[in-house]
């Protein structure tokens, strides 16, 4: 098959790496399902997040191939000089930035193509970034570097990548109602095979938390929501304490649970021990501030788990759907009386139910709406740029 574009990519955290999150499946994804069509080259950094030392089996500073991808695998101390270089002889049609605040994964290689490339089209996903959850995070800085953007015109022209409809209400919001927007959501890959752990009668409920430790992920809310619930329950929170401070935080407020609310720190998962994870508990608790997809979300209910959320993520009217609940920060009791209802379910009735969540999501999830529409995000740029 003859390929279509050449698309270079800069993402901050890669594959093997997994401490990110749901960016990285997110490219994965994307790669995988379009590498085909389309040449994809990507630079990332040789580490994964908050690592001193780089992956081990990654030859740092040169090019490989990882998947259906050329990845670069920058260090740290000659990130710079290479991105320059890289940037200088690039052939390619599209330069493809995966976030808007990273300086060295997107400011500085936008600013480098605007200098040595200043007609190459550049496709930017903020991922979640501009979200209003996200914002009020070192809220001043951000807010002085969008200001700054918007006066020197670093993002004239640019195609923005919204994950969801929701995402492009934000980058309107911030960039403009002027903002030239092209929607692909996230594809998501559904694993077919897993061994649900059924709901036993007259046990504590299973409760998960899957996530980076951050303010953003709002652990510490859903530890303040378990403080209420009357009933037992086992809660396990699995993923990088990427924030210290925060996580003394989260740890001492765990300290005050009540004793029938048990508290358990997992550790880490790789990526792909996560659906099989979800499978073993009964509920998702995810208060989050804001996703601008939220993959974690989509691989919970791939493992037929009921899911509580916030509703700043685009998985919305899930009590409609017999997913779950998304509701608003401030419900508290709400979130309590979701909780409380899950355990009061019969064992027969609650594992009926987890049936039902992961035929839906096999029958809805990673479909191929999404993968056409991450197919036309990188087709017949050069029309759209300069508009």
């Amino acid at each position: 098959m003859k390929k279509h574009n050449d698309v270079l990519i800069f993402t901050s955290i890669y594959f093997p790496g997994f401490k990110g999150g749901g960016p990285i499946r997110t490219i994965v994804n994307m790669v995988e399902a379009l590498g085909c069509e389309i040449n994809f080259s990507l630079v990332t950094l040789d580490r994964d997040l908050g690592d001193i030392n780089p992956y081990p089996n990654v030859k740092s500073d040169a090019w490989q191939q990882v998947g259906k991808a050329q990845v670069y695998y920058a260090s740290p101390a000659h990130a710079f000089t290479k991105i320059l270089k890289i940037i200088r002889n690039l052939q390619g049609d599209a330069l493809h930035l995966n976030s808007f605040f990273s300086f060295r994964f997107s400011i500085l290689p936008l600013l480098i193509a605007r200098w040595a490339k200043p007609q190459l089209p550049i496709v930017v996903g903020p991922r979640g970034e501009f979200s209003e959850g996200a914002l009020i995070l070192k809220s001043a800085k951000k807010r002085l570097y969008i200001t700054m953007a918007k006066l020197l015109g670093f993002y004239k022209n640019v195609i923005w990548h919204a994950s969801t409809v929701h995402e492009a209400e934000d980058i309107r919001r911030v960039m403009g109602k002027d903002a030239v927007i092209r929607t692909a959501i996230d594809i998501a890959t559904p694993e077919a095979n897993l061994t649900l752990t059924p709901r036993r009668e007259g046990t504590p409920l299973r409760v998960i938390f899957i996530s980076r430790i951050s303010p953003m992920k709002n652990l510490f809310g859903a530890i303040e929501i378990l403080k209420k619930v009357q009933c037992p329950v086992d809660f396990h929170v699995y993923g990088p304490a990427e924030d210290q401070a925060y996580w003394a935080e989260c740890q001492s407020a765990a300290a005050a649970l009540p004793r029938h609310v048990s508290f358990s720190y997992k550790g880490t998962l790789q990526a792909q021990q996560v659906a099989q994870k979800f499978a073993e508990y009964d509920l998702f608790l995810f208060p989050t501030l804001g996703e601008n997809f939220g993959h974690v979300i989509a691989e919970a209910l791939s493992a037929g788990l009921p899911v509580l959320l916030s509703n700043n993520t685009p998985w919305r009217d899930l009590e409609a759907k017999e997913l779950g609940w998304d509701l608003a920060l401030g419900q508290t009791e709400g979130f309590v009386r979701c909780i409380e209802a899950c355990h009061d379910k019969s064992a027969v009735e609650y594992n009926q139910w987890r049936e039902q969540i992961r035929v839906w999501a096999l029958q809805n999830i990673g479909d191929q709406e999404a993968i056409e529409q991450n197919r036309q995000l990188f087709m017949n740029l050069r029309p759209s740029y300069g508009h």
